[in-house]
């Protein structure tokens, strides 16, 4: 049942980062109100345009009253991204997130030329994949205008 829940938030394919990203979290709001939290790292496990699941020893609640910051960085990319923690389950002595972000469709634009990028370089042969995932992608982004971020 909660692996169904999980599923059903994410709408866009994720990317598994299997190399691993890493990214740094903190709480900014909480019932309205501004807060300064630690910057905490996270392990990056996948992303989409409009969410991502991260690794963490920390406990978060899981509630639309908290907003968290992401920032993350890969290869030549640079994202500070706003979100809701919407499910989370144990893995042994970690948690396992997932979040969706505030993002406007410009930002979600940008982070799919950026999974475009991460995806060659972890396939750089498997041109099929990097086809599919644009094909896929442009077709839940109804209306995004289509960048070519071909090397």
């Amino acid at each position: 049942m909660k692996r169904e829940k999980e599923q059903q938030q994410s709408e866009h394919v994720r990317i598994g980062l299997r190399d691993g990203v890493n990214a740094v979290i903190s709480i900014c709001n909480v019932f309205g109100q501004e807060v300064e939290s630690r910057h905490t790292p996270v392990l990056l496990q996948n992303m989409s345009p409009t969410g991502l699941q991260f690794l963490t020893h920390l406990r978060f609640p899981v509630n639309n009253n908290y907003t968290i910051r992401l920032l993350i960085t890969f290869n030549e990319w640079e994202f500070s991204l706003l979100a809701n923690i919407v499910w989370r389950r144990k893995e042994e002595n970690q948690f396992v997130y997932g979040c969706t972000f505030y993002a406007d469709p410009g930002i979600r634009q940008s982070i799919v030329c950026a999974l475009l990028d991460k995806i060659r370089l972890m396939n750089p042969r498997q041109l099929r994949i990097h086809e599919l995932y644009r094909q896929m992608t442009y077709a839940k982004e109804k209306g995004m205008p289509r960048l070519d971020v071909r090397r």
